[in-house]
Order: structure tokens, then sequence, then C-alpha cells
């Protein structure tokens, strides 16, 4: 009941908008209006340096989430499209893996963002994120891994999510997130697969704020 009050406001908030003055004026000046009330956290432009500015590296983001193509477009990437690209267990892993290497002709960072897991957090369906994780490892970073292997440069490859969504309580959860970094020109750990507790013992530690990018691009911070 609540979300449908919530709904019928902002649609109700169309019509009063289009013709307000302010919008008219803007309209006449060129400029963006404010077309629908959004009932959601105040927020604001954020100013932030390019990954070209801080880092020197050309970026593209593939994602089916428009934050995240957002938030790409902040740091200068480039929005990549991907038919058949959900946010969910039905996403098009495979086109995503070869976008990504296409990407990665004309750039040096490519960030592929997948949702499905999250979801299936939310939902509470074990079976489903089970699923979710092993279509990511086998549709998505394999391929990923077997294209990378085919090229002459070198190729350092990430994989982490942006936050836990336990099953148990299907709600984000501010905790340590385990990350992994296969780096052909850096010497390995003996951390042989990918959870919570084996990258415990990894070489990479605890980063925090900016330390996961610079450990990624630790060319480019040292070049810079």
């Amino acid at each position: 009941a609540t979300a449908d009050r919530l709904n019928a406001l902002v649609e109700a908030s169309g019509p009063v908008l289009r013709d307000h003055p302010v919008n008219r004026a803007r309209r006449a000046a060129g400029r963006r209006t404010a077309d629908l009330a959004w009932p959601w956290a105040p927020g604001f432009k954020p100013a932030m340096p390019t990954l070209q500015e801080r880092f020197g590296v050309r970026g593209a983001v593939i994602s089916a989430v428009d934050l995240i193509f957002g938030l790409g477009i902040y740091a200068g990437m480039t929005p990549v499209q991907v038919e058949g690209a959900t946010g969910l267990h039905d996403t098009n892993y495979e086109g995503k893996a070869q976008a990504a290497l296409a990407a990665l002709d004309a750039h040096d960072l490519v960030f592929v963002h997948v949702e499905a897991a999250d979801e299936a957090g939310h939902a509470r369906d074990l079976d489903l994120k089970l699923r979710c994780i092993e279509d990511i490892d086998g549709r998505l970073v394999a391929p990923i891994l077997d294209g990378i292997a085919r090229r002459p440069e070198p190729v350092a490859v990430a994989v982490l999510p942006d936050h836990l969504t336990p099953v148990a309580r299907g709600d984000h959860q501010a905790a340590p997130v385990p990350v992994a970094i296969l780096d052909p020109e850096r010497p390995a750990d003996g951390v042989d697969r990918y959870d919570e507790e084996a990258v415990r013992a990894g070489a990479l530690g605890a980063m925090k704020g900016a330390g996961f990018i610079e450990t990624l691009l630790w060319r480019e911070v040292g070049r810079a």
C-alpha cells in the first residue's frame, strides 16, 4: 500500500511540474527541467577526478544498472551496453565477457558489474545465489581469463563484490569483502581459492579507501 501511494505521488507530480514557471523558464533557456518528484534520499552532484586524470588510464564500464553506469561516467569511463543484460540471474553473462574483451582493445581498464548474486541474496534464495555464483565463475570469469590469456600484452584481473548480501538476512551488510587479484607481473601468494576465509591468508591484506584501486593500478601509481 505504501509503494502504491508513493508511485501515485511520483506520477501525479509530472503534470504539476511540466508547466511550472521555473520549468518553463529553464526549458526556454535550453536547460534541463525537473520532471518528477522522487521521494528519495537527498543528494548532490559529486566532484571527483576521472581515472584518466588520476591514473592516466582509459576506462569502460559494463553493467545493467543505471547507478553503476552513472558512477562510471563520473569517473570518465565509457558505458558499454550489452544486449540481454538484465541485472538478474538471467543476464547475458557470455555477452558481458565478450564485451569486456572487446573493450580492452580501446581501454586500459574495463569494469564488469554483475547484479545477479546480490538480487538472489535480497530474495534470500540460497539455491539461486549458488547458481548465480556458478554462472559468474563459469560463464563470465572463465571466458574472460581465457580471452586475456590469448592477448599479447599482460592483463591483470580483479574479482570482488561491492558489499555483502547474506541470504540469511537479505540485506546489505557493512563488512570487509573478499578480493582476489591475478596479475601476471606480480608474484602469487598461497591462496588457491576465492572465498571470505581463504583470502584472509593472502598477501593483499586489508585495504581501505583507495587501497584497492591503487593496488590494482600499481604501475600507473608508480608513474604518477
